[in-house]
């Protein structure tokens, strides 16, 4: 036990990733594997928050086996109500709970920049950066640019995952990935379209681009876009895990869910 506490408070004086990679090259990427899981569970318990959590992700990046750990180790935002990873964006949330977030957005440059939110107190001063967009406007629609870099925000950074297309009302919107949600999921198909999508965030097996994977519709109401409205969500692939079924991956034409 004397030896996890010691681990674990070095793990925390770490500056940043550099200083873990060079555990690569020392007596520390020999620790045996129950004492790496101590290390790790322990590690996973006590530095829950931003920005603490940082040093969980740090030590993913080490080597495979390290990062093998942390991945059995780190539970799913579903099942934790803790945001850790990148991916951890695109899975399901708690089930039990929120995760409080806010959007900073800026008009002059017409960006959204989504926050998580580390404590009720700091809603607006402060928060984990999660995600950014920026609001394009077209002839006939409106296109919302999604990445995971808070200053570069286009279609050719490799931080790019995704954009958001609204029809001319704001009534509907359609939600695109560059990775499939299955093997079915059809690519987006246009004249004018671009491949200028990173190889580096989907599998070499399917081809990038943008996979139409969810759309929120609006209904109109006396006030407009101003008042509260009804919406509906459809997404056409839900993993069945989230549903409490047992088969890996169910995909559905048509689910949708109403919400007020």
């Amino acid at each position: 036990m004397r030896l996890v506490n010691l681990t674990v408070h070095w793990l925390r004086h770490m500056h940043d990733q550099e200083d873990l990679v060079v555990i690569k090259n020392t007596r520390w990427a020999n620790l045996p594997a129950e004492v790496l899981r101590d290390v790790m569970k322990k590690l996973d318990e006590s530095e829950s928050t931003w920005p603490d959590r940082k040093q969980v992700v740090a030590c993913a990046g080490v080597c495979k086996t390290w990062r093998l750990m942390c991945k059995d180790i780190v539970k799913s935002p579903e099942f934790s109500g803790k945001l850790t990873f990148p991916v951890s964006l695109k899975q399901p949330g708690p089930r039990d709970g929120t995760i409080q977030c806010f959007i900073k957005r800026d008009k002059s440059n017409m960006t959204y920049h989504l926050y998580l939110s580390l404590s009720p107190s700091l809603l607006v001063e402060s928060g984990k950066f999660l995600l950014s967009a920026k609001r394009t406007r077209r002839a006939t629609y409106i296109e919302y640019v999604i990445s995971m870099d808070a200053d570069n925000i286009s279609q050719s950074s490799s931080s790019y995952i995704g954009k958001m297309r609204s029809n001319f009302l704001g009534t509907k919107f359609v939600i695109y990935d560059t990775a499939p949600a299955h093997n079915g999921c059809q690519i987006m198909s246009s004249p004018n379209r671009s491949r200028r999508f990173s190889s580096k965030k989907v599998s070499p097996k399917v081809p990038s681009g943008s996979y139409n994977i969810a759309q929120v519709t609006y209904e109109l109401n006396l006030l407009g876009t101003r008042g509260p409205r009804k919406m509906h969500c459809i997404m056409h692939s839900i993993r069945a895990l989230a549903l409490g079924q047992p088969a890996p991956l169910m995909n559905l034409s048509a689910a949708s869910v109403p919400h007020r």
